[in-house]
């Protein structure tokens, strides 16, 4: 018996547990479907069939279980996943079956790919990183480790988001921008030039607003 575990029942972990019930009508991997979440209440009010099993702090893997980690902060994003994989767990990827792939893109164990996301020739999207819905990954883009990017989002081609980077909805890179590690890029923002560790960003163009 194969289980998968949705690491987040919020937003995003209940908008991941629908993007696998979709890709379930094409392609039938998993027998059953949790949550693991440290709120047990997080689901009430909210018609989920999927029940919450446990705490990702109590969590030991057992055989036949995978586990995504669906939520939209890159820092807890970063907190959770060594805890995971310490743990021994197996990261699954999620990618709807909407989403456009290039054959020679790559993508890492535990990404999720939202519906109809375009992951374009030579892009790389690394371990635990999110891509949302209706996203455009151009040609040669990398994403590092556990980053979001959120919905609409353009990521033209030859731009780079390193670790652990945050873009808000809409947010778009033009070609050969490279984003540092941990910066965050607000919702819309237009983004010219590259962006320093640990800042943020926000606007048209995009300018710093706060800094370490």
């Amino acid at each position: 018996m194969k289980t998968l575990l949705i690491v987040g029942a919020g937003g995003l972990g209940r908008e991941t547990y629908q993007w696998v019930l979709d890709q379930e009508k094409a392609e039938k991997r998993w027998d059953d479907i949790g949550f693991l979440d440290d709120n047990s209440h997080a689901l009430d009010n909210y018609k989920v069939s999927a029940k919450i099993v446990g705490t990702v702090k109590d969590y030991e893997p057992k055989a036949g279980e995978e586990v995504i980690c669906a939520i939209g902060d890159a820092e807890v994003i970063a907190d959770i996943c060594p805890v995971l994989l310490d743990k021994g767990a197996v990261f699954a990827t999620v990618i709807h079956p909407t989403a456009l792939l290039a054959d020679t893109c790559e993508i890492g164990r535990g990404v999720i790919v939202g519906p109809y996301a375009i992951i374009s020739t030579d892009a790389k999207i690394t371990d635990f990183s999110v891509v949302n819905s209706y996203v455009s990954v151009g040609h040669d883009v990398s994403v590092g480790k556990g980053c979001v990017i959120s919905g609409f989002s353009d990521l033209m081609g030859f731009s780079a988001l390193e670790d652990g980077v945050f873009l808000g909805s809409g947010a778009r890179l033009l070609p050969s921008v490279r984003v540092a590690e941990n910066a965050r890029v607000g919702a819309g923002s237009i983004v010219l030039k590259n962006v320093k560790a640990n800042t943020t960003v926000f606007g048209n163009p995009a300018k710093i607003i706060s800094t370490p």
